[in-house]
């Protein structure tokens, strides 16, 4: 599977069983990072500015 991110976008690229698998991880992953804790949720695009950075 191949994951492209660009400033405003996220391309998965793959199986459709792997790119499932991929978005939970992703979203376990901004789970387990507080965000949730903290009241706000973040955005996709919040998300890999970050990423980026």
């Amino acid at each position: 599977m191949k994951q492209y991110a660009k400033q405003n976008q996220l391309a998965l690229v793959g199986k459709a069983w792997e790119i499932r698998h991929q978005l939970k991880l992703l979203a376990k992953t901004s789970t387990k990072s507080g965000l949730s804790a903290l009241g706000s949720n973040r955005t996709l695009r919040e998300y890999l500015q970050s990423a980026a950075q």
